[in-house]
């Protein structure tokens, strides 16, 4: 029996639900034309596999779509090659189009290879280094193609945008990447990523290049009561049943985070097939926590062992007691000491992805690994 519950990559179909009111909010700014569109939600919460989706309706209805993870280029450089091959194979890779095309960066020297990664892949001689105007150039192909080669609109995703600023310690990246973009007419763009309080500063501080240049979506936590509708029909569809009580569980568990949720009922779903029933039992749930917690075990002891003793400290506070601020009460209760310790531990958390925040405060951003940091010396298992 196929498992009926997805996780640790885009979900599609039956896998992907909610995020209508999501969706159409991206769609239809998208659709406008009017603006481009910045994203943010906290990791684990289904943005890429959203993004996609509309995005292949966009690929339905005729209009090309590009999709690039910036977290899969480690310089510059490699970001120039990735981009030109991907935009070049929106027009299908054609020999002819490409030479055509590489007017637009002759002074690059690009050479073409076909097949691979890409339909066309792009390499370009450099010379000493990038330069400003290179990379605009590579930037401005989108505009290019989708007026001379398209014909109509462009659209294009980047998913971790927030990485840019790594690229290149030389370069002003976002004030290359913003001045371009501003004066496309006929690209669209979606920007979003994992890391929501970098995103926040780029669009959101006035000093920025980005200060206010897009449209804004928030992508929050599916409704509590479509998430319970979710499981139960995932499991019904297997000839599972499940109490109320217990669909329940799995969702306030897993923090009603659609991957942790996945996750969580992806391993319930083994414990009842395992036992060869058809109805999941509260033993179940306990069986797939304490799985789930000691499959990671080792994970979550590298992470807390790689953490200085601040941040550990700090890590442990939040598990125990999410808090939107820290007032000295708190902070003698967990032994965190004084206000500017706890400051520059708590960026350090949230930078490293270890920490949220949200309308509620500040909490460990995976659940189970919140448990593991709360059990024991020697303990794997469910801590109710």
């Amino acid at each position: 029996m196929v498992n009926p519950f997805k996780y640790g990559r885009e979900v599609s179909g039956r896998q992907f639900y909610d995020r209508q009111e999501a969706f159409n909010s991206l769609y239809s700014k998208l659709a406008g034309g009017s603006a481009n569109v910045v994203m943010y939600a906290p990791r684990r919460y289904g943005k890429t596999s959203l993004v996609k989706k509309v995005l292949s309706r966009f690929s339905e209805e005729g209009v090309p779509c590009v999709y690039f993870d910036l977290n899969r280029v480690e310089s510059l450089e490699r970001f120039c090659e990735a981009y030109a091959s991907a935009l070049y194979s929106l027009v299908g890779g054609a020999k002819g189009i490409a030479h055509n095309l590489a007017e637009y960066l002759s002074h690059l020297h690009p050479t073409f290879s076909f097949g691979g990664e890409f339909p066309v892949s792009v390499k370009f001689d450099y010379g000493d280094k990038m330069s400003s105007t290179s990379l605009a150039e590579v930037l401005g192909m989108a505009e290019k193609i989708a007026v001379e080669h398209v014909h109509g609109s462009i659209i294009v995703a980047f998913d971790e945008f927030q990485e840019i600023k790594g690229l290149s310690p030389d370069l002003p990246l976002e004030g290359i990447f913003r001045g371009v973009i501003q004066e496309q007419q006929n690209v669209r763009y979606v920007f979003f990523g994992s890391k929501t309080h970098m995103l926040k500063r780029m669009f959101g501080e006035k000093s920025r290049p980005f200060y206010k240049s897009a449209a804004t979506i928030k992508l929050g936590k599916p409704p509590e009561d479509q998430s319970r509708a979710f499981v139960a029909e995932r499991l019904a569809s297997c000839g599972i049943g499940v109490d109320e009580a217990e669909v329940s569980r799995i969702v306030e568990i897993s923090e009603n985070i659609p991957y942790y949720l996945q996750e969580l009922s992806s391993q319930v779903f083994d414990q009842v097939v395992s036992a060869e029933r058809d109805w999941v039992e509260p033993a179940d749930v306990d069986a797939a926590i304490k799985d789930l917690l000691a499959e990671n075990a080792d994970w979550y002891f590298e992470q807390l062992k790689g953490l200085p003793p601040s941040q550990r400290v700090l890590a442990r506070a939040l598990a125990a007691e999410p808090v939107r601020e820290f007032p000295a009460e708190y902070r003698e209760r967990h032994a965190l000491g004084v206000s500017s310790t706890v400051h520059t531990a708590l960026l350090r958390l949230v930078d490293a992805g270890i920490v949220e925040s949200d309308e509620s405060g500040y909490r460990i951003g995976d659940p189970f690994f919140a448990r593991a940091i709360l059990m024991p010396p020697g303990e794997v298992g469910p801590v109710r």
